[in-house]
C-alpha cells in the first residue's frame, strides 16, 4: 500500500511538473490551434522523450556531465535560439492568419514532436529539475527499495506528464472549435510573445553564465 501511494505521489508531481505555463505548454498551444490535436500532443511526447532521456542519464550517473558551465552556457544559447526561431514564427502565422492544409499533417507531426523534444532537451529549467530536484527525491527513496521500484517511481512522473499533455491537447482541440478565427489569430501572436519572453530569459541566464 505504501508503494502504490508513493507511486500516486509521483505521478503528481509529473502533473505538477508539466502543468505551470512554460515554453511546452505554449507550443502545445500554438501547435493545436493550427494543426490540430496530434501536432499538440507531439509536441508533448517530444517533450516527454527527453525527459526520459534525462531519466536515463540520471541512472547511468552522467548528472555531473550537465553541471560543466560551458555545457550550460551551451543549452542556454540553443534554448535561446530555438524558442526565439518559435516564438517569431508563431506571430508571423498569427499575421498572416495562415492556414495549415491537411495534406501536411504528417510532415507537422514531425517537426512538432522534433520541436517538442528540443526545447525540452535544451531547458535548463528543465534539467535544473531532473538532476536537482528529482535527483534529490531518488536519494530518498533509494534506501530500502529495490531499483526495479525506484524506476516505476521514476516512470510515474512520466505518466503525470503523459496525463497532463494529453489533457491539454484535448482541451485545446475542443476550445478551438468554439473560438472565433479572429481570436485564434491573436492567441496565436501571444504565444508567439511569451515563447520571445522566455527566450529573453534565456538570453539574460547565458549572459550572467558568462559573468
Amino acid at each position: 500500500m505504501e508503494e502504490l501511494l508513493l507511486c500516486i505521489k509521483y505521478i503528481v508531481l509529473g502533473v505538477s511538473l508539466a502543468a505551470p505555463v512554460g515554453p511546452i505548454n505554449i507550443e502545445m498551444i500554438r501547435r493545436g490551434i493550427h494543426q490540430g490535436f496530434y501536432s499538440s500532443w507531439f509536441v508533448g511526447l517530444g517533450g516527454m522523450t527527453a525527459d526520459l532521456v534525462f531519466l536515463i542519464l540520471i541512472f547511468l550517473g552522467i548528472a555531473p556531465l550537465l553541471q560543466i558551465k560551458l555545457v550550460q552556457v551551451l543549452l542556454y544559447a540553443l534554448g535561446f535560439v530555438l524558442l526565439t526561431y518559435l516564438g517569431v514564427s508563431s506571430i508571423v502565422t498569427g499575421l498572416k492568419n495562415k492556414a495549415i492544409g491537411i495534406d501536411d499533417r504528417e510532415e507537422i507531426d514531425n517537426r512538432s514532436f522534433l520541436s517538442g523534444f528540443m526545447i525540452a532537451a535544451f531547458n535548463p529549467i528543465n534539467i535544473v529539475f531532473w538532476f536537482g530536484i528529482y535527483g534529490s527525491s531518488l536519494h530518498q527513496i533509494s534506501s530500502g527499495h529495490s531499483t526495479l521500484f525506484i524506476f516505476a517511481c521514476s516512470l510515474s512522473i512520466l505518466v503525470g506528464i503523459f496525463l497532463w499533455n494529453l489533457n491539454l491537447a484535448f482541451t485545446i482541440y475542443f476550445s478551438k472549435q468554439m473560438l472565433k478565427s479572429s481570436w485564434l489569430k491573436w492567441i496565436t501572436i501571444g504565444a508567439g510573445i511569451l515563447l520571445i519572453v522566455y527566450a529573453v530569459d534565456f538570453a539574460r541566464r547565458l549572459f550572467v553564465a558568462f559573468i
